[in-house]
Formats: C-alpha cells, structure tokens, sequence
C-alpha cells in the first residue's frame, strides 16, 4: 500500500516499521534484517509489514529514501553541497548495515528487470544532479575552476563514495570520508 493513500493510523504504523527496521539494520546489519526480523522486532506478522509495503523490495526503497532524506536535509546550500556529502559519508559509516543496504541492493537493482531499477536510476541522476550542482556553483564562486566538467566530476564523486564506502565495509581501516574529501579538495585545487 503506498504512503499517501493510509489513514493517519496506518500511516503512523508504517513509519513506526521503518523505524524499527533502521533499528534492525544498526544492530544487525543488512544480513540480519529480514521482513520476518522486523516483524518479529515489533510483535506482528511478516505480512503485516508487506502489508504496507507490498514487497521487501519496497520496503528497502523506503528505507533508502528515508536515509537519502535525513543526509540531503542538511545540504540545500549549493556552496555546501560538496562539505555536506563528504559527512554524509562519515554519516553512513557510522552505520554499517545501511550502507550494506545500499550498496547490495543497488547492485541488484543494476538488472533492468528489477522492480527497483528505475528508483535507483532517479536517485543516481538526483544525487548527480545535486553534486553537479554543487560543483557549478562553487565555479560561479571562483573556489572551483570554470575549467573543470561539473557532470563529470559529480559522477567521479559518487563512484570514489561508494566504492570507497564498500571497502570501509570489508576494511575498517579505511577512511571512506577522507577518501571523498581528499577528492573534493582535488576539485579546488584543479587548475588548468
């Protein structure tokens, strides 16, 4: 069931599911958040979550999106775009088990024949559309070169963010954050 057709009752009950879910996620990670996890964290039924979701796939776009929506709240200046998607990385490391969520169901989603292909399609076009954003205007601001493909580079942004995230997953060690700053001060420092 989508979320603009629910009484506030049911509306309220499918945000109390994403929550508990993003509770599931931080303590167990992806692996150990399934449909019957939440369910069972919550004292119902599986299909009373797939009730409100329709499908587990559903289920992890909304949690997606509501992640995407609490890290892109903080960034609506566009000379703060860059800044604030480098700490939504360090954001998204602080729990594991979204970015497994996101990373294992994107590349799912990666087969056009995946009920998920096409959301996952408008959120790499809106990320990029934000980050390119950003980067044309911090141009117009003169702390980027006017030189550099603002496309380009938001879509190089992306691709050091999540694959440096996964290999904060199967590495500790690394520094996903430090990895995107690094490139966004490449950004600044670029000079023709």
């Amino acid at each position: 069931m989508t979320a603009d057709r629910l009484s506030p009752k049911g509306a309220a009950r499918r945000e109390a599911i994403l929550a508990t879910a993003m509770t599931e996620l931080a303590a167990n990670g992806y692996g150990g958040t399934t449909v019957r996890a939440i369910a069972r964290a919550m004292g119902a039924e599986p299909a009373h979550i797939l009730y409100y979701f329709g499908t587990r796939e559903a289920l992890l776009e909304a949690l997606v999106e509501r992640w995407d929506a609490r890290s892109h709240a903080s960034n609506r200046n566009p000379l703060h775009v860059l800044d604030a998607y480098a700490e939504a990385i360090r954001d998204n490391l602080a729990i594991p088990g979204i970015v497994h969520l996101y990373l294992a169901f994107a590349a799912e989603a990666a087969e056009p024949a995946h009920r998920s292909h096409d959301f996952f399609a408008r959120r790499f076009a809106d990320v990029h559309a934000l980050l390119a954003g950003g980067i044309r205007a911090e141009q117009e601001a003169g702390t980027i070169d006017a030189s550099v493909d603002a496309g380009a580079a938001a879509r190089e942004l992306i691709a050091v963010a999540d694959g440096m995230q996964l290999q904060a997953l199967v590495n500790p060690r690394v520094d996903a954050p430090r990895a995107v700053e690094r490139a966004i001060h490449a950004l600044r420092t670029h000079r023709d």
